[in-house]
């Protein structure tokens, strides 16, 4: 009689134990309906692990999969067949019950019902989509645009560029589930650069509202990086207000240019090359700035670090990047300029003033828009 107690007691424990730990995970369900994608596997990843951790699979049958298990509230990616870019972002909590309806020719373009976050991602990604695709189309307008048309185009890209990044702010600032907000720090894209303070701030503030978010916690470890090396600053490298190291290099023509000739001129110093895509999405607003005050005392010295000469003097001449003084020596990221000025990133870039000290670091879109405003005054109308 004893042992049958006994025995049932274990069991009982057991039974407790094992309810005590399904409360830690959350059962989700996941029924989706894809056209055109029978035999096609569906893997549910975890993207918080430094290479994606496969937790669930199916695949589609009769024009339709379902996946049900458990798993903690986040951010998952929802793969389909092995190529990345069919791919839909899902925000999984507690018994969601999530339906998606897509086609697997163009699996982006999905409805989602069941799941709050995942809703607000998919509006997020549609929404994007659209605002990009136009931002990217006038890009490449401008690129290709007569000297006649470039100043409006310029103003057009400009402004699109200013809502786009006030588009992803407010949907930030308004989305109440604190790992999609953080999800959407993603769609700046090529802005991102220019967004770091923003970053280093918003994740700070979510990772205060939402500590255990493994997902805003990555956000978080990356940007409090950036915010160390910017504190650093003086540390290595070029500090502020530090005497800029001369540059002596070749123009296109080969030609010797040098930075200090320059003083005299407030001197953005602008190092890039042809195949950053932040750098060549900049490039026209530093066209602008230049055309703007040059007459002024503005002047603009480039730095590439292009290993190709012909792809390099290709992106001054597609870009049109007017000024005269552009150099390289084909190192690459190891530059001679590059390794002086420790540069990690680019875009990257050191304004001087007209005795060739730094006075600001890594100014773009309209922070060097308004650092130069402060720099030349417009003259008061008489």
């Amino acid at each position: 009689m004893k042992r049958t107690i006994s025995s049932l007691a274990f069991y009982f424990i057991i039974s407790l134990l094992l309810f005590s730990s399904c409360k830690h995970f959350n059962g989700y369900k996941i029924s989706g309906k894809i056209k055109n994608g029978d035999g096609v596997k569906v893997y549910l990843e975890d993207i918080t692990e430094e290479v994606p951790l496969i937790i669930d699979t199916a695949t589609i049958s009769k024009s339709a999969f379902q996946l049900k298990n458990y798993t903690k509230n986040g951010i998952y990616r929802l793969r389909f067949g092995e190529d990345a870019a069919n791919t839909i972002f899902l925000f999984i909590q507690e018994k969601d019950n999530i339906k998606l309806e897509a086609d697997f020719k163009d699996i982006r373009d999905y409805k989602v019902d069941g799941s709050k976050g995942s809703f607000s991602i998919q509006q997020l990604s549609a929404t994007s989509k659209l605002r990009f695709t136009e931002l990217d189309s006038t890009f490449s307008k401008l690129k290709n645009a007569s000297a006649s048309s470039k100043d409006s185009l310029q103003t057009i890209f400009a402004n699109q560029k200013k809502e786009y990044v006030l588009f992803i702010k407010n949907f930030v600032e308004k989305e109440p589930n604190n790992d999609v907000a953080c999800f959407a720090l993603n769609y700046l894209g090529p802005m991102m650069q220019e967004e770091i303070p923003y970053l280093v701030d918003i994740t700070d503030k979510l990772h205060t509202a939402a500590p255990d978010s493994k997902y805003i916690n990555l956000w978080y470890q990356q940007t409090q990086q950036y915010r160390d090396a910017i504190m650093a600053e003086t540390e290595g490298g070029v500090a502020l207000k530090t005497q800029a190291p001369n540059i002596v290099l070749q123009n296109p023509n080969g030609d010797t240019i040098q930075l200090s000739n320059l003083k005299g001129n407030y001197v953005l110093l602008d190092f890039w090359a042809s195949w950053c895509q932040p750098c060549r999405m900049e490039n026209p607003n530093v066209v602008a700035l230049y055309k703007k005050y040059h007459d002024q005392g503005f002047e603009v010295f480039s730095v590439s670090l292009d290993a190709n000469v012909d792809q390099w003097k290709k992106a001054i001449s597609k870009d049109g990047l007017i000024w005269k003084n552009h150099g390289c020596d084909f190192g690459g990221w190891q530059s001679a300029p590059a390794q002086a000025y420790k540069v990690q990133s680019i875009p990257c870039t050191f304004l001087l003033d007209k005795t060739g000290k730094v006075i600001a670091k890594n100014l773009r879109g309209e922070e060097l828009a308004a650092k130069l405003a402060e720099l030349f005054p417009e003259k008061a109308v008489q």
